[in-house]
């Protein structure tokens, strides 16, 4: 019969019996110099408990009782050197039904040294273990390993989404698991394009002149929904970053941005879809999208598609919710499916622009501190050392030709208005 030749092996034995030693430690330690072994590693285990199952084969070993010490030693031969289980047996002493062969991974049967793998058995620390290598740095791998292991199945479980994975992840972890992270991304993506082609997405489109407040109130709509909410660039790539938050705002959209099939994709309330993105296309399946633009519905349907047949109404139909933003005021229409077209608005004020409009006017002074703040290395010149608040706008605002103006004349033009020039002389 051929004799087995094994890279790795795994030897457990009882210390002793009834005072009859079974496995000699200091011989042990002897055979680990051979030029053979590439990486050794044992552990006394001497907490370990008998099990139900254990009690079950075998009724003298009663559930909860202290198994008698024994040790588990593992070896690991070099490439070009791999040995028989009969001689490895002999130079241990042993029997070689104690030498078992490993079959699974080097690491795994390490980490089951401290049973790091088993966690329904007695932890040991570290520090009971021996071997040739950095069994923490191997301890740390598998850690992270488990905590990876854990954030994949997350993601998979739609747990963690692309928008706030760095919140959810430790970003060592991101650093060194990007890929695999960034595969479980894709996985669950196509999972979600094969299993859930129905949506229920509510649309807005936001529209007002530039400072009407459309960006802050579209926040404020997914705020106060509970929503994540991802605002795209004003790119061709409006899909750019988007990570599956709950609400997708295109904000300040343009007629080039896309083109008439992927919006009405975006747009469709009831079926989810793949829309066209730069380097890959991105599944949307969100609850709420916003549309905000200083163009009115019929003039950015003009502009885009004006040469295609579709007619308005597969836009407006989408957009159930239709505003108009003006500085005082916001008025909110719906659209009628009856009848074909949105309704008589209603009048609402217009909360967000009074969150950004100060109750005092600018003054001198607000200079001074902001100046203080960005360019304190900057002094006052002496004519502004004159405390005064009557210096005109027109002084500040006209450019002054140096080379055509006498110092008199600038000196004159910088002087506050309402003071008289001090002279020898009488007063015109």
């Amino acid at each position: 019969m051929k004799k087995l030749s094994i890279r790795r092996c795994e030897i457990v034995s009882l210390l002793e019996k009834d005072g009859t030693v079974l496995f000699d430690t200091d011989n042990m330690k002897e055979v680990l110099k051979k030029d053979c072994i590439k990486d050794y590693c044992y552990i006394i285990h001497d907490k370990d408990r008998y099990s139900k199952a254990e009690e079950k084969r075998n009724p003298d070993h009663k559930q909860g009782e202290l198994k008698p010490p024994h040790i588990h030693l593992l070896l690991r031969f070099e490439n070009n050197q791999p040995q028989k289980l009969d001689c490895v047996a002999k130079w241990f002493h042993v029997a070689p039904n104690f030498v078992n062969k490993i079959t699974g991974d080097w690491e795994d049967a390490c980490l089951y040294q401290i049973h790091f793998n088993a966690p329904d058995k007695y932890q040991y620390p570290v520090e009971e273990v021996t071997c040739s290598f950095d069994y923490q740095e191997l301890l740390e791998d598998a850690e992270k390993g488990d905590k990876i292991t854990k954030i994949i199945q997350r993601i998979l479980d739609g747990e963690i989404r692309e928008y706030n994975k760095t919140l959810e992840i430790d970003n060592m972890l991101l650093v060194d698991y990007s890929r695999k992270i960034a595969e479980a991304f894709k996985v669950r993506s196509e999972y979600l394009q094969a299993t859930q082609k129905d949506r229920n997405t509510e649309c807005i489109y936001i529209t007002g002149g530039s400072g009407t407040g459309k960006t802050s109130l579209a926040k404020k709509i997914a705020q106060s929904k509970g929503y994540s909410f991802f605002i795209s660039s004003g790119s061709n790539d409006v899909m750019d970053g988007y990570g599956q938050e709950d609400c997708l705002i295109l904000d300040d959209v343009r007629p080039s941005c896309m083109g008439l099939s992927d919006l009405l994709k975006m747009l469709d309330p009831h079926t989810a879809s793949s829309i066209k993105s730069r380097y890959k296309n991105k599944y949307l399946n969100c609850r709420l999208v916003i549309l905000t633009t200083v163009l009115n519905i019929d003039e950015f349907y003009t502009n885009v598609f004006a040469e295609q047949k579709e007619p308005v109404t597969q836009l407006k139909r989408r957009c159930q919710t239709y505003i108009k933003m003006y500085p005082n005021t916001i008025l909110v229409s719906v659209w009628d499916d009856k009848t074909m077209q949105y309704i008589n608005p209603v009048s609402y004020k217009n909360p967000v622009l009074n969150q950004y409009i100060p109750e005092q006017n600018k003054e001198k002074k607000d200079i001074r501190e902001r100046v203080e703040e960005l360019m304190p290395f900057l002094e006052l010149s002496d004519n502004e050392r004159i405390e005064t608040d009557t210096f005109t706008l027109e002084k500040l605002h006209t450019p002054i030709d140096r080379e055509t103006v006498s110092e008199e004349e600038y000196q004159a033009l910088m002087e506050p208005v309402g003071t008289e020039k001090e002279s020898g002389g009488k007063s015109s």
